[in-house]
């Protein structure tokens, strides 16, 4: 028997869509601006970040910038407290040592962290010449150091691995389906095993594409056995990685195998979020992949997202998701007017006109060198009361762009319920002068 996304009465689905204000897809001639530049997918969330929440991320290279925006945020995040030796101090930048890149790998560390007795040991480690191996599932690094210190530094980052268990929020980011199992250990990997020992043992890997099912289960696998271990309330928010496969195995375009490895993921995160109390899907591979690409990508490369809709993304999550936090190092110093003038044109639309305000607050800089993000200001205050603070808003957005009369206008219009009749006057004598096309406005002005 199928088992449906979602069953109601059509009645409670008429009601619903007549509800929601982002229900219809955009066009050119109306909201375009949620697709481009830059795209602004809604999210509901179920659940709030406290002020004093701790966070650990885990996933694919993406989860990264979660992290450090997070983190710049003001909020603790766990995943980017470690401590791992020697060897983690040699290779550099550690944190990438927590890049998952299918959900099986993710498995695999958190079975490993929180029953430690099923960690396989230096079986883990592949030799790939004398003195020498390499972690598949600690990417493609190798390892000068001998096997007991190898062990320890695992161990090592199966403790940090292991705050899975104390950490109020776990964000997952899942990111590829082109994966490989070591059947002499009955473990996936997190990246290819090394060439010589393919060509040692060819019969011992496998390259496998993970089917919808694979996900799903591996999903709910994860699930249950966080929640055998944790004490506290599992909050969780998965999202899908926009970056897209470098290369593929498979036997066809790799844009074709990229599509599928991104939907296929993103079909089953609806199915397995059914009845998952705290668990929510956050849109940022929406975010990316909806946006224009020429502002979504940086580096010329289509496959690195541009810090400033990474930082988009996350002010969306700060906004929707945190409490009591000071988003104004995370968002304010690297968000573009593009990512600001999108975000508050979709907050209008919402009519959260108080959020409008404090997400213009916290980008002053930014607002006050945009005539658009002004006028969206402008709006907000009217409509919450603030008629002199709109007022001199909108006489700022005249003087940013003299040559459009739409601030003058609003300025002209916001003088009746002010009841500054003289100013309208001498405003509308400017609107003749700036507009002499305009007459139509000026005549419906019959208040003066």
């Amino acid at each position: 028997m199928s088992r449906h996304i979602e069953q109601i009465s059509a009645k409670a689905a008429m009601d619903r869509a007549r509800a929601n204000a982002v229900r219809k897809y955009p066009s050119p001639d109306k909201d375009g601006e949620r697709l481009y530049p830059l795209a602004s997918p809604n999210c509901s969330p179920s659940f709030r970040i406290g002020a004093d929440d701790t966070i650990f991320a885990i996933g694919s290279c993406f989860a990264r910038n979660v992290e450090k925006s997070l983190e710049s945020a003001g909020k603790r995040v766990l995943s980017r407290e470690f401590s791992l030796g020697d060897i983690g101090d040699s290779l550099g930048d550690a944190a990438n040592f927590f890049n998952k890149y299918s959900i099986h790998s993710v498995i695999n560390e958190v079975r490993w962290a929180l029953e430690r007795h099923t960690f396989p040991g230096a079986e883990l480690f592949y030799p790939v010449g004398k003195g020498s191996y390499c972690d598949c599932q600690l990417g493609i690094a190798k390892l000068d150091f001998p096997l007991d210190e190898i062990l320890d530094f695992r161990h090592r980052y199966l403790d940090a691995m292991k705050q899975v268990l104390t950490a109020d929020v776990l964000i997952l980011t899942l990111g590829y389906v082109e994966t490989w199992y070591d059947t002499k250990l009955g473990l996936y990997l997190n990246v290819a095993p090394p060439g010589g020992l393919l060509k040692s043992e060819p019969d011992r890997f496998e390259f496998r594409v993970l089917s919808y099912n694979d996900i799903l289960d591996g999903l709910s696998e994860l699930y249950a056995l966080l929640n055998k271990h944790r004490t506290k309330p599992l909050k969780m928010l998965v999202t899908v990685s926009p970056v897209p496969l470098l290369s593929t195995f498979r036997d066809m375009d790799v844009l074709v195998a990229n599509a599928y490895s991104k939907s296929v993921q993103r079909a089953a995160l609806d199915e397995f979020l059914l009845d998952k109390t705290g668990v929510d899907y956050f849109p940022s591979y929406e975010f990316v992949t909806l946006s224009n690409p020429i502002v979504a990508w940086s580096r010329g490369d289509y496959r690195h997202v541009s810090p400033d809709v990474v930082n988009r993304i996350m002010s969306n999550v700060l906004l929707n998701y945190v409490d009591g936090v000071d988003t104004s190092v995370a968002v304010s110093n690297t968000m573009n007017d593009e990512a600001l003038l999108s975000s508050l044109k979709l907050m209008l639309k919402l009519e959260e006109h108080g959020s409008i305000l404090e997400l213009v607050g916290r980008n002053r800089d930014v607002a006050d060198g945009n005539a658009d993000v002004l006028m969206i200001e402008a709006a907000a205050q009217r409509l919450m009361g603030q008629m002199d603070e709109a007022f001199d808003t909108v006489a700022r957005a005249a003087a940013l762009d003299p040559a459009r009369p739409m601030a003058l206008e609003r300025q002209i219009q916001l003088c009746r319920p002010l009841r500054r009749l003289d100013e309208a006057r001498a405003l509308i004598a400017s609107h003749e002068k700036a507009f002499p096309n305009r007459a139509n406005f000026r005549e419906r002005i019959d208040w003066v």
